[in-house]
């Protein structure tokens, strides 16, 4: 037993052997040794989980990263304006639960509100008021626009006795829209052919006179 290492402790049974004689399981392990070698195989482990989900989740990655770079870019208010557009996309709920709207925006077409960004685009935070058509007020500029062709506004025109022409484009208030069409009717008669000052007679002496001109010469016996 002089040749076996001292460092190594013998279980029971393997006194005054030879150590030729003894199975390689009598030897006590070392306990350090085994603890390191199943740390190293648990973190192997691990790191292989992380480099498989790492690649299942790239694109998620990627993503995420685009839009924090796109969020620090933003000014504080366009961050403000964006909070609104933060709802929950729960699809099972949608047609259950009440659209978070606090700015009271359109409705899209899936029924929740439209983006802020694209609410501003199209002027929609703009109200436009129309006296001809009862005080109705459009929402945004396209709407305003389109009006002056629909029935609403062509039936306040109707109603004041004036006709529902391009001249009175853009025109709102009753009084613009009357004090318009008393300036198109007196251009209107300006054109027209005046009988009393454009008509012209020829007297006994050859002379061309206008016709009222020509009338008072006959009253007076002078033609």
């Amino acid at each position: 037993s002089s040749g076996i290492n001292a460092e190594w402790p013998l279980r029971p049974g393997t006194k005054g052997r030879d150590i030729n004689e003894l199975d390689p399981s009598a030897y006590a392990k070392n306990k350090k040794t085994r603890d390191e070698g199943q740390k190293q195989k648990e973190v192997a482990q691990l790191e292989a989980f992380i480099y498989h989900y790492t690649e299942l989740l790239s694109e998620q990655r990627t993503a995420t990263r685009e839009n924090v770079e796109r969020r620090q870019a933003r000014t504080a208010d366009e961050v403000d304006d964006d909070d609104v557009d933060d709802v929950d996309d729960n699809d099972d709920d949608d047609d259950e639960l009440i659209p978070y709207n606090p700015k009271n925006l359109p409705l899209g077409w899936d029924g929740k509100p439209i983006p802020y960004w694209l609410y501003k685009l199209h002027g929609l935070n703009l109200y436009f008021n129309c006296e001809i058509c009862g005080n109705f007020k459009y929402r945004g500029p396209k709407a305003f626009q389109r009006h002056f062709a629909e029935w609403r506004h062509a039936h306040g025109m109707r109603c004041l006795g004036i006709p529902n022409t391009a001249h009175f484009a853009n025109v709102t208030l009753i009084e613009d829209a009357r004090a318009l069409w008393e300036k198109i009717k007196a251009e209107k008669n300006k054109d027209k052919f005046q009988k009393e000052t454009e008509e012209e007679f020829e007297d006994s002496h050859g002379n061309v006179v206008s016709r009222k001109v020509y009338n008072d010469l006959k009253r007076q016996g002078l033609l």
